[in-house]
């Protein structure tokens, strides 16, 4: 019966989602490049209304950590603007996300914590391959989509 009780506990214990053989990936990731060019990066995405969203993305930063939770944040500066019209930049805006991630070979999914603003918030899905991950993202403004894809280098360890 102790025998029962002990290993009911070792097993209830341990993480249930990490394999032995397969630890999470975990560090900081920098953001290095969106669409493909080096930050700062300025992107305008067009909205319902016909006018634009100018963002300058100047930093964006990922942490994953050993207990399967991450941690991004972004600091940018974003203005709804007419078409190619003239941008003077606001403020310099920060953002901060955190929720849980899992890690399928080279597949990795960041499910965001629901938030005041979004209750049911869609999980992201990208790639992770040694040092280096690129995520793709969608910005969807009403009947306008525009691809957004933030690669990142592991730049420190947890």
């Amino acid at each position: 019966m102790r025998l029962v009780t002990l290993l009911l506990s070792v097993l209830l214990a341990l993480p249930a989602r990490v394999n032995a053989n397969t630890a999470l990936p975990t560090g900081l990731f920098v953001a290095n490049a969106l669409n493909a060019h080096p930050l700062p990066r300025v992107e305008r995405v067009p909205s319902v209304d016909g006018w634009e969203h100018w963002f300058k993305l100047e930093r964006g930063l990922l942490t994953l950590r050993p207990d399967g939770r991450f941690i991004a944040s972004f600091r940018y500066y974003r203005q709804h603007v007419k078409p190619r019209g003239a941008v003077r930049p606001g403020p310099l805006l920060n953002e901060t996300y955190k929720g849980r991630f899992s890690v399928q070979g080279t597949r990795l999914t960041l499910n965001p914590d629901p938030t005041k603003k979004y209750k049911k918030v869609k999980p992201i899905i990208g790639t992770i391959s040694g040092t280096r991950m690129s995520l793709p993202y969608i910005v969807a403004e009403g009947q306008s989509k525009h691809p957004l894809r933030l690669d990142l280098k592991r730049e420190g360890n947890w």
